[in-house]
């Protein structure tokens, strides 16, 4: 799902019900869609995560293999094992921001946070769902 300038926050992904009466900070993380860019741009920069290049042509399909890959990330429900933090950044670029020709920085990624415990399933559906290949933005996918 790709967004335009004129409507720049991703839907969000609901938020279950028993998520409220967990202990901080799980209670409170939510995705921040593109609310909090300077500090997503204070994440990007520390460049300490993965990064994974995908997008709807594709199916996000390399964002799935990035979870499924080489660690065993995953329990027997197919569950995350591990919180895990990356960038998906649109196919075709070299990642979440590039200069152009003329001198500007275009900015195309999702941050994706996952909490222990979530099904593979509910994240794959956040990231699309979230996605932007314009901008950048925040999806949190809680283990509820």
């Amino acid at each position: 799902m790709s967004l335009s300038a004129t409507n720049s926050v991703p839907p969000q992904v609901p938020i279950p019900v028993d998520q409220e009466t967990r202990p901080w900070p799980y209670d409170t993380a939510r995705s921040t869609g593109t609310s909090c860019t300077p500090l997503l741009a204070a994440i990007l920069a520390a460049d300490t995560h993965n990064m994974v290049a995908s997008g709807p042509g594709s199916d996000f399909r390399s964002v799935e293999e990035h979870i499924r890959g080489v660690r065993p990330w995953l329990d027997a429900e197919d569950r995350t094992l591990k919180s895990l933090v990356f960038w998906v950044y649109p196919e075709g670029l070299s990642g979440p921001y590039h200069e152009t020709e003329d001198g500007q920085v275009k900015e195309h990624g999702l941050l994706v946070t996952i909490e222990r415990g979530t099904k593979v399933a509910d994240m794959m559906e956040a990231v699309k769902g979230a996605f932007v290949e314009e901008g950048t933005a925040h999806v949190h996918v809680p283990a509820v």
